[in-house]
């Protein structure tokens, strides 16, 4: 079965949470006192681990207050040229941060409310007049996951390079029943944010991409991130591999199509530190907003728990806000650990010899992660998909 995200595809919350590989920040951490690890220590922490696993690429970055402690790139964004920092790829889930993060300034704008009910905007769906705006954002409304579907998996697979429309991948999530009542569990569902992009369109009166762009990417001037629902990945690329049909091949441009809102975004390596930092400080949304998007409203839903829950878009875990990707041949770990006011992103792309289902950014991730707050060591899954 495909990975995409932070989550295997599966129907239950008990197997979504066991690959949840993202984090929030907890009210009232305390700052430790210690010294952060060298630039030369994190550059070497990763070279040896890059050694290490069976990976084609690496590009990784920490920032302190802004400031950058240590970046770079490492093997080969495609046979025979040389990764480098500049180089584009696709950030996977991390695009739902961007989704709810567009959401919220929505709402401060008065221009929509997190209670607005579906049936608004798609009165004919189940429970359409029960489930809220917001719902889609935390992932309670019980829909089903069309990525999960043997129909889309067959289709995906005969042809990855195929266009999808919204509406398309819509009428596939409904051929089967919701999982649970509104609000009353709790299951990762691609779903949710497609509904919610098209809720956002409809709102904004625009397409979602440039509503991005106005209300977010030009604030913060990352000049090199864009949604797209073509192939289309600007140069420098840093190429993806996988195995994911049984072949080990280039996947770099497979269609986005499918996953619009969710997945469909690309960006490097500085404009991912950027907003790292943005989504961890909450710079472009009201106090009351950024509350919400980390709050623990999720707590108690299913299997989720103070220590581990999903917010708006990632979760919930020791302090740390992340979000790590694991979608067709690229694999990554954006993060900001609001009480070090520290960033760091990890990209990479597998060898021919890598699993698919091992999460190597996530393995160095944990790394820089206990090396710059060994207190507060995010530990985040790095076999989401048994076996490994």
């Amino acid at each position: 079965m495909r990975e995409y995200g932070s989550v295997t595809r599966t129907s239950t919350a008990l197997g979504l949470l066991a690959v949840i590989a993202v984090v929030v920040a907890v009210a009232g951490a305390q700052t430790a006192t210690a010294a952060p690890p060298s630039g030369k220590e994190i550059t070497r922490t990763v070279r040896g681990l890059m050694e290490r696993y069976p990976l084609r690429a690496t590009v990784f970055g920490v920032w302190i207050n802004g400031r950058r402690l240590a970046s770079g790139a490492l093997g080969e964004s495609q046979p025979g040229v040389r990764a480098t920092t500049r180089d584009h790829f696709r950030i996977g889930n991390t695009t739902e941060s961007f989704t709810t993060t567009l959401l919220l300034r929505l709402v401060d704008q008065g221009r929509v409310r997190l209670e607005d009910p579906l049936s608004n905007w798609f009165p004919s769906l189940p429970n359409a007049n029960q489930v809220t705006v917001g719902m889609l954002a935390r992932s309670v409304s019980g829909y089903s996951d069309y990525v999960t579907t043997p129909r889309f998996e067959r289709a995906f697979t005969a042809n990855p390079f195929r266009s999808w429309r919204p509406s398309e991948l819509i009428r596939i999530a409904f051929s089967r029943p919701p999982l649970f009542a509104p609000a009353t569990s709790w299951a990762f569902s691609d779903t949710n944010f497609v509904l919610l992009g098209e809720v956002l369109r409809r709102v904004g009166g625009m397409p979602v991409e440039r509503l991005l762009r106005r209300q977010i990417l030009s604030r913060l001037g990352l000049r090199q991130t864009e949604m797209r629902l073509d192939s289309h990945i600007p140069a420098p690329v840093m190429h993806g591999y996988t195995r994911e049909r049984g072949r080990y091949e280039d996947s770099t441009h497979w269609s986005s199509s499918w996953d619009p809102y969710t997945g469909n975004m690309i960006s490097t390596l500085g404009d991912m530190g950027r907003w790292a930092r943005a989504l961890g400080t909450g710079s472009l949304l009201s106090p009351q907003s950024h509350a919400l998007q980390i709050g623990p409203q999720n707590v108690g839903l299913g299997p989720l728990t103070a220590s581990m829950y999903y917010a708006m878009g990632f979760g919930v875990v020791n302090g740390w806000i992340a979000t790590n990707p694991q979608l067709t041949g690229y694999n990554g770990v954006v993060s900001y650990l609001p009480a070090k006011r520290t960033a760091v992103v990890v990209f990479v792309t597998q060898g021919p010899n890598g699993k698919p289902s091992v999460a190597y950014a996530s393995a160095i991730y944990n790394r820089l992660g206990a090396l710059l707050a060994p207190e507060q060591r995010p530990n985040v899954p790095v076999c989401p998909r048994p076996p490994c």
